[in-house]
Formats: structure tokens, sequence, C-alpha cells
């Protein structure tokens, strides 16, 4: 006959994960538990293709390119490009993408696709010294980075060192295609069309809901005022409580109904903060509040 304590004991296995919950000696035989009932992992990751599947029409993205002309993208748009991007990693196996960018729609798109990749971002401030920059890519053993027009400059001596790093470089402008298009843009289209010609599994055959919530999706690396930069691991599951938290505390899209019009119904945001702060890990509280983003 059961005891009261293994009755118990069988009731707080259903509460706990097996893998840390073994069976005690005194439970009766085949009381052994090893569901996980109501859990998944947690990744910002999922944000993207959530809103792209909940509002896919509507404005995410509002931005004034270097060609100034004003660039305005869908959250089903971005959630197609940061597929693609993520695709492209997977085809060519890389692992750790660094990115040297100001706050550029390809900053956005790429630290979605690049942790859809299973991949890790690594974010560089563009205001620190050539050097510094170096050895940050250096130390987080980077094999490709995204690097805007405008900065390019910047990874010379990276360059002469690793000439075997590739560079995608990011002309952000109005173009996705063509000459004037950069190396960011083909990369995007050229894993789309690997994701067309490889069964067109999309978001499904991405990570977008992290295998690991424990697994670290991006590194975030100091200035170096007071010695060499050292960099912060950044988890699925951390930065995702973070999005929610921010979006909680400061109550995102909870006064947005004050005009008349479709239009006026939703938020904007005005991004001011570098991303490279961070690893742009806010762009997954924007999201999931539903907003509308203006870069600048």
């Amino acid at each position: 006959m059961a005891t009261s304590k293994s009755r118990l004991t069988q009731l707080v296995s259903h509460f706990l994960p097996s893998s840390s919950t073994p069976t005690p000696p005194e439970a009766p035989t085949g009381s052994s538990f090893t569901h996980r009932h109501n859990f998944h992992t947690l990744s910002p990751t999922s944000f993207l293709p959530r809103a792209a599947a909940i509002e896919p029409d509507a404005p995410a993205v509002y931005h004034v390119t270097a060609n100034n002309k004003i660039l305005r993208r869908t959250y089903q748009e971005v959630a197609d490009r940061a597929r693609g991007f993520a695709y492209y990693l997977r085809k060519h196996g890389f692992q750790r993408v660094g990115l040297l960018c100001p706050n550029t729609p390809a900053f956005l798109e790429s630290i979605f696709g690049i942790a859809a990749a299973g991949a890790v971002s690594v974010g560089a401030n563009y205001r620190l010294k050539r050097d510094d920059i170096k050895y940050i890519f250096n130390h987080a053993e980077v094999d490709v980075i995204i690097v805007d027009a405008e900065f390019e400059e910047l990874l010379g001596s990276f360059r002469e060192a690793y000439p075997h790093i590739p560079l995608l470089v990011d002309a952000d402008n109005d173009a996705v295609e063509g000459e004037l298009a950069g190396l960011f843009d083909a990369a995007v289209i050229e894993g789309l069309e690997y994701d067309r010609e490889s069964g067109a599994t999309g978001w499904a055959g991405l990570q977008a809901q992290a295998p690991d919530e424990e697994a670290v999706m991006a590194l975030a690396y100091t200035s170096g005022t007071t010695a060499r930069p050292k960099g912060v691991e950044y988890t699925h599951r951390g930065a995702y409580l973070a999005a929610v938290g921010n979006v909680i505390e400061s109550g995102l899209n909870l006064e947005c109904n004050v005009n008349e019009g479709e239009e006026g119904r939703r938020c904007r945001y005005l991004w001011t903060l570098p991303m490279f702060h961070a690893v742009g890990t806010y762009f997954g509280t924007r999201l999931d509040a539903g907003l509308d983003l203006s870069i600048d």
C-alpha cells in the first residue's frame, strides 16, 4: 500500500522535470515520470515569426537610408529577410557572426537570422579603435562579419591579419538586388533560394524556438576602458525574459489608441540607443509589443 510520503512524491514528480527528479527508493514500482508537460524553451527569436504570423502587413520598420530614401518594411518582409539570412548561414556553416553596423535594418534582421540559424552574434562598437575591433572579432572567433559600408575601413588591419574571414558589406540603401545592393542583401536572397531548393521548410526548419534556452545567443563586449574588451554571454532565456520584462515595465502599446484612423492606433518607437549595446536585444521587446520601429 502506498504511504503518504510516496503519494506526495508522485505528486511532486508531475511538476518537476524528470532529468532533475530521480525516482526515490521508497516510491512504488513504475512510478517514475519522464514527461515535461506545458513546457517550451524561451528565446526572443520566436517574437519575429509570431509577429509576422499575427500581423504580416503591419508596419515594422521605417528607416532613412544612407542614400536618403525612406525604407518601409512590414513584419512579413522583416521575417522573410531574417529567415533568408538564417538559411545563408546554415548553407555556409557560419557559427559566429560579427556585426559592425549603426542602427540599420540589416542589423535588426541579422540578429534574428543569426539566432534562428543556431549561431552567435557578436556586435562591436564602431566608435572603438581599429585595434580593439580587431581584438574583439578575433577573441570571439567570428567566421563572417556584417559591416556597414561606412565602417568597412575600420576592418583594414583585421582583413590583413585574417583574409579568410568573409565580409558581408551592407550598402544601407533602398536597393535589394542589382549593382547598388550590398553583399548582405545578396546573402539574404541566396538564403531564401537555398530554403526553396532544400524543401521550403521556412521557419519550421530553423531554430526560432531554441533547442537549448541556456545556450549562448550573443556575445556583448565592453569598450575596454580599463583593459582589453571583455565578452558578456547572453543566453536565449535571459534575453527573452529581459524583453518581456521591458514590455511589462514600460507599459508598451497600452496607451496607443488615442488618435483616429488606422495609422493612429499603432505606437511608434524611435530607436536612438546604438544596437551594439546589448547586441540589439531590445529589438525583441519592440517586436513582442507589436510596435512600428523607426530607425534613426
